[in-house]
């Protein structure tokens, strides 16, 4: 028995006879990635300097450096697109992070570089992954590293970066992941690999595509094309939770809004920890891995303080803010700073209360809104 669930299969031998993917889409994305890896070959991955890989911010922005060219100049190969930029890995980790790339940059495209025969993680992947983990920011995360594989390597790599799980879980009889960052890009790379290959055993589909454009470029939009990404999926079974729901959601976001445009009058002593992006967000602090953050801040001591801002506060939002302060200590805390966590409500039930007493670094504060009318002074 094959990895496809039967209901993949009909699905996929289905929408091959409507999907198109011409010969010279094909040669764009081979000729965009050809011009990449020229650019920032391994010779000049070894000079390479922080200005030509960090992809700054704002009018900060170098369009030349590698940042850049994975994020945007290249969005045709796969995005992505947001996140922090904590997943380019830190400013004072840039050694470690342009040994890593030089690493990366000098292997072979052949899958036997990265996978044994069995399906196992070679000693070359388990360097990268090794490597990975030293480097804040970059170690949980598996969009950049993932995209520079699928880059250099197009041979072993599907550019498929943040949405591995969610295509597995619809092409698979049983999927699960028990690993993070590098390693589970890697081995969800390899599922995926070994269902181009069962797909490509199948008549019917082989009537329909021919080998040579049977390519990882080819699959992966296909994927796209199969099974594409919901735009909204909230789960709500009735009306009125979802109406409740997005009621919630409206009225948090004018918080989040009033709250960052007077941030400096309430939060004194704290700055947003990546203030120009967080500037244009207002306030919110996006990761690729634990969701978005309403507010990620330094204290006057070099201290980190995740805030999370909730009409309603219960004890569920404790579970969320520790899901969050876990990631900050993970990727972004050095072992000097404290992670904090404040839950800013305009109320709080009890569970909350006992909830956050055996917490260490948790607080609960209250929001209240002042409104006045007056006329306007000459």
């Amino acid at each position: 028995m094959g990895l496809l669930s039967l209901e993949a299969k009909e699905i996929l031998l289905e929408k091959v006879k409507n999907f198109k993917l011409t010969d010279d889409e094909l040669a764009k994305i081979t000729q965009m990635r050809k011009e990449l890896v020229n650019l920032f070959s391994n010779e000049r991955m070894k000079k390479l300097t922080p200005e030509e890989y960090f992809p700054g911010f704002g009018e900060k922005v170098n369009r030349e450096c590698l940042g850049y060219q994975l994020e945007w100049a290249t969005r045709i190969l796969g995005s992505i697109k947001g996140g922090s930029m904590a997943k380019y890995g830190l400013k004072e980790q840039f050694k470690e992070i342009k040994d890593l790339l030089i690493f990366l940059t000098s292997l072979s495209d052949n899958i036997s570089e990265f996978y044994t025969d069995n399906g196992g993680l070679t000693k070359t992947s388990r360097d990268l992954i090794a490597r990975s983990l030293r480097i804040r920011g970059i170690r949980s995360g598996r969009t950049v590293l993932g995209k520079l594989l699928s880059i250099y390597y197009p041979n072993t790599f599907i550019p498929i970066f943040n949405d591995q799980d969610y295509l597995l879980s619809k092409l698979l009889v049983n999927y699960s992941n028990e690993s993070i960052g590098l390693e589970l890009y890697l081995k969800n790379n390899y599922l995926l690999l070994q269902v181009k290959k069962e797909l490509e055993q199948e008549p019917a589909f082989r009537m329909q595509v021919e080998p040579k454009n049977f390519t990882n470029d080819y699959f992966c939009k296909f994927l796209y094309f199969c099974f594409p990404k919901p735009v909204t999926s909230s789960g709500i079974e009735t009306k009125e939770a979802e109406e409740a729901e997005q009621i919630e959601a409206l009225e948090t976001d004018h918080y989040q809004k009033l709250i960052h445009r007077n941030f400096a009058k309430l939060f004194k002593g704290l700055r947003y920890f990546e203030e120009e992006t967080q500037n244009q967000h207002e306030g919110h602090y996006i990761t690729e891995d634990v969701g978005t953050m309403d507010m990620l801040c330094l204290d006057k001591n070099g201290d980190f303080v995740v805030i999370e801002l909730k009409r309603r506060a219960t004890d569920d939002t404790v579970g969320q803010l520790c899901r969050y302060m876990g990631w900050v200590k993970e990727n972004l805390a050095k072992p000097t700073q404290k992670v904090h966590g404040w839950i800013i409500s305009e109320t709080k039930d009890t569970k909350l209360e006992y909830a956050v007493k055996v917490i260490p670094n948790v607080s609960i504060k209250q929001m209240k809104l002042d409104i006045s009318i007056r006329d306007f002074s000459d």
